[in-house]
Parts: C-alpha cells; sequence; structure tokens
C-alpha cells in the first residue's frame, strides 16, 4: 500500500478536521517504538499531508504505517502484548 492510498484511508475514516498518524520504527538500538504519531490537519491540503507522511516514511528506523496492512496484522499479531504495555504505561506500573 502506498503512501498516498495510507493517506486517503485515514481521510476516509476521520470525520474530524485532524488526525493522528500512528506509526512504527526502530530505535538506534533496534528496539521497536510504538505509540509514534503524527497530526496532520485536512485544512493544510492532501499534498502537503502525504508529502509530510513520505518525509517521515524517509526516517532512519522507519518501518510502517498502523494504518498500513503491515501495521495492522502487526497490531493484531501483538494485541495481547501491546495491551499490556499501554496497560502498564497509563497505570505506571512495572
Amino acid at each position: 500500500m502506498t503512501t498516498r492510498e495510507i493517506y486517503y484511508k485515514v481521510y476516509m475514516l476521520t470525520e474530524l478536521p485532524v488526525a493522528v498518524v500512528g506509526f512504527v520504527s526502530k530505535d538506534r538500538n533496534d528496539v521497536i517504538q510504538l505509540g509514534e504519531c503524527i497530526f496532520i490537519s485536512f485544512k493544510d491540503g492532501h499534498e502537503v499531508n502525504i508529502k509530510k507522511m513520505e518525509k517521515i516514511e524517509k526516517r532512519k528506523g522507519f518501518m510502517f504505517w498502523v494504518h498500513s496492512p503491515e501495521g495492522e496484522d502487526f497490531i493484531k499479531t501483538n494485541s495481547k502484548e501491546i495491551g499490556g504495555l499501554f496497560a502498564r504505561l497509563i497505570l505506571n506500573q512495572k
């Protein structure tokens, strides 16, 4: 799925004039980082937002967008672990 297709998927699913688009990447120690995101405003125009997403994709360690097929598969496969991680973060527990 191209960046443009992912953008328009988010656009189609969003009822508000802004959206949060999540992505997954690896840090310099090859640890997967969840929860990274960018905010896009549809008032800025489609091409501006797509270019913003393409710039993120060029970052070292970028893996995939959460709304991509890879992202959806990753979340489905790891939902239990991800849920536990976020629950611990929210509850400030180890």
